[in-house]
């Protein structure tokens, strides 16, 4: 077989492939990324002021992270919060951020339909969990520092 023959039937297999994939969605926009980083320090700011003080709930925040990053969208995880006995307090304090962060004068209108999107929401998750763990290591220098 010829080495254009042979490459037909590849390249066939390839586009069958691509076509059976499920559907493509389009990449976040860049100012996204800005959005992330905002609702990041949001969230670990929260954080600190609703758990400073609280080693048992910063435990729990600790412990929780993995199970909180598989979390696909901002509602079920703020409804993982509150369903927490321990956590319960940082649910409304983390859907108040995101809305803060969301309504921003920094934030226009292809990141808000950014973040209704199935990506959007996968990367505000991360946002936010990455936000936890700042909080927590803010709280472990702190207690470093105190000795």
């Amino acid at each position: 077989m010829r080495p254009v023959a042979a490459a037909i039937p590849a390249t066939i297999a390839l586009i069958a492939a691509a076509l059976a994939c499920p559907i493509q969605r389009p990449s976040v926009p860049w100012e996204y990324y800005d959005f992330r980083a905002d609702l990041q320090e949001a969230v670990a700011d929260t954080t600190v002021a609703e758990l400073e003080g609280d080693m048992v709930a910063q435990e729990r925040l600790d412990v929780s992270l993995t199970d909180l990053a598989a979390i696909l969208t901002t509602d079920s995880l703020v409804a993982a919060l509150d369903s927490d006995p321990v956590l319960w307090p940082l649910a409304s304090a983390v859907a108040a951020s995101i809305h803060r962060t969301l309504e921003s004068d920094r934030v226009g209108g292809r990141v808000r339909s950014a973040f209704d999107s199935p990506d959007g929401q996968r990367l505000a998750v991360d946002a936010i969990v990455i936000g936890f763990g700042k909080a927590l290591r803010r709280f472990k220098v702190t207690a470093v520092e105190r000795g």
